[in-house]
């Protein structure tokens, strides 16, 4: 018991336990986000939903919005593996293809409210 009291006792940094030496381990990391590349999805599919708005009549908007989400999603894809890191690939994707939606749900409705 005395040298559990002694670990929880020590100092931040380092605790001594009679002749050994614990040192605190070091906090990893967070995974980056590659901002730039998820920008760049977004801005993609800004693109295509501005396309779809301004071209397709309202009838064939849906198929056209769906393919728009489609292509931003391989965009996406293509982009994260292109930065060639494992770590937190499921977050930077999901974030990227949910903001892709959006966006193209935003430039729609826009349009929606604006006639087109």
């Amino acid at each position: 018991m005395r040298r559990l009291r002694d670990y929880i006792s020590g100092a931040v940094g380092v605790a001594v336990c009679h002749d050994v030496v614990v040192t605190e381990t070091a906090i990893p990391e967070k995974h980056p986000w590659h901002v730039p590349r998820l920008i760049t999805a977004w801005a993609v599919a800004a693109v295509f939903g501005v396309m779809v708005t301004l071209w397709v009549p309202g009838e064939a908007r849906f198929q056209w919005l769906a393919l728009a989400v489609g292509v931003s999603t391989l965009v996406t894809f293509a982009l994260q593996l292109g930065t060639a890191q494992r770590v937190g690939f499921i977050s930077r994707t999901s974030f990227s293809v949910a903001g892709s939606v959006v966006v193209i749900a935003i430039i729609d409705g826009i349009g929606v409210l604006l006639g087109r």
